[in-house]
């Protein structure tokens, strides 16, 4: 896959419709918005870029290391070239957001080195069983930066926009999509599977392909109903479509937990940490959505605040009943539920009190992997 001839980017176009552009998590108001807020010193946004400024990755020397093949194994073991993807994913991201907040030409200047780097050096795509997950979450990142950088700066050549185009098709897709087709059979962790679709959405907006854009929102439809459990789905959560067909492997899915209460996540019980590299996902794929014009949110508005409100109120409470997890909840959602909680309580109104408190108790975050400076970019930005 990753030897195939180029693919005509002219093409993959053709059939589009129009996206709004910069439109992947953040828009050009809310990107201005934040940079006003940071200019006149307000809170949250004033801490939050000081946090972001002072981290090694919007370091104005900052050097990536691209690797030809990227092999990562179960927790990145083996790590050949792993970190180092998604270190400089992460900094792309991040000196994209410090070049629009800070207007300084030199941040613009390091997010297109690092991605140009890896565009011209990554040609054997991800090997060894983590490559679908590893793909995506560097593809998440890189497609963000790579849209403000875009349409936000002219540091781009049309060129090295068009070969970076060509590695999201050539060695990030085939391996992201690769994933989705392991599942037959085997459930993979609902983070992986929210995670691919991420990536496949930003990839969708960033190339203009509306198919691939779809395609990615057919998916959150299917999965995030099988990632959080609602009473109305009945006793049990709803099942993959293509694993867990018997209530013993559901059970087995969901580490074992067999009292099911509202809110409660496929994740939940393997570690709060991979229950939170989901949750941003889908988070950040309604949120690109809605940019878009599509209020993913609204379809399925109280099945996310209830498994915001669900696991905020036990890390608020700092107590886990014995009927969940066996009275063992492990790790935090530390950096994430920022974009979902400005949706329903600024845009929409709706009282969010848990997570109110457990955000607000951890402001400015940092966040993990794929998820990055929420506090900044989304707290109490409104609509």
């Amino acid at each position: 896959l990753h030897d195939a001839l180029p693919i005509s980017l002219s093409s993959v176009a053709a059939d589009s419709a129009s996206f709004i552009h910069p439109g992947i998590l953040l828009n050009n108001q809310r990107l201005d918005f934040v940079r006003e807020a940071i200019e006149q010193g307000r809170l949250p946004w004033q801490p939050s870029y000081a946090l972001l400024m002072a981290d090694p990755l919007a370091a104005l020397d900052y050097r990536p290391l691209p690797w030809k093949t990227v092999e990562c194994g179960p927790f990145s073991k083996p790590d050949k070239g792993c970190s180092d993807e998604v270190r400089d994913a992460q900094a792309a991201y991040t000196q994209a957001l410090a070049w629009s907040y800070s207007g300084e030409r030199k941040h613009a200047e390091n997010a297109v080195a690092i991605m140009n780097a890896w565009a011209r050096t990554l040609a054997g795509g991800h090997t060894h069983s983590n490559a679908p997950l590893q793909a995506s979450w560097s593809a998440q990142l890189w497609t963000r930066a790579a849209e403000i950088i875009r349409y936000r700066s002219d540091a781009w050549a049309q060129a090295h926009i068009e070969r970076f185009s060509q590695m999201l098709l050539t060695q990030y897709l085939p391996d992201i999509q690769r994933g989705a087709a392991q599942r037959i059979g085997a459930c993979h962790y609902g983070n992986w599977q929210a995670s691919g679709i991420e990536a496949q959405l930003n990839i969708g907006v960033f190339l203009d392909d509306r198919q691939l854009y779809e395609n990615a929102i057919a998916d959150w439809r299917k999965r995030l109903p099988a990632f959080i459990y609602s009473s109305a789905d009945g006793p049990l959560p709803v099942a993959p479509a293509d694993c867990a067909k018997t209530e013993a492997e559901l059970i087995t899915y969901w580490e074992g937990q067999t009292v099911f209460v509202t809110g409660h996540a496929q994740e939940t019980c393997r570690d709060l940490e991979h229950t939170a590299y989901g949750f941003a996902a889908f988070i950040n794929v309604a949120e690109t959505a809605y940019i878009q014009g599509l209020d993913l949110y609204e379809e399925q508005s109280q099945r996310l605040r209830d498994g915001m409100e669900f696991h905020t109120r036990y890390r608020n409470e700092k107590v886990t009943p014995e009927w969940l997890c066996n009275g063992k909840l492990v790790g935090d959602l530390n950096g994430t539920l920022e974009v979902a909680y400005n949706h329903f309580a600024n845009r929409k109104q709706q009282a969010l009190p848990e997570t109110q408190r457990w955000l607000l108790e951890r402001r400015p975050a940092r966040g993990y992997f794929h998820y990055l400076w929420e506090t900044l970019t989304h707290a109490e930005t409104g609509s």
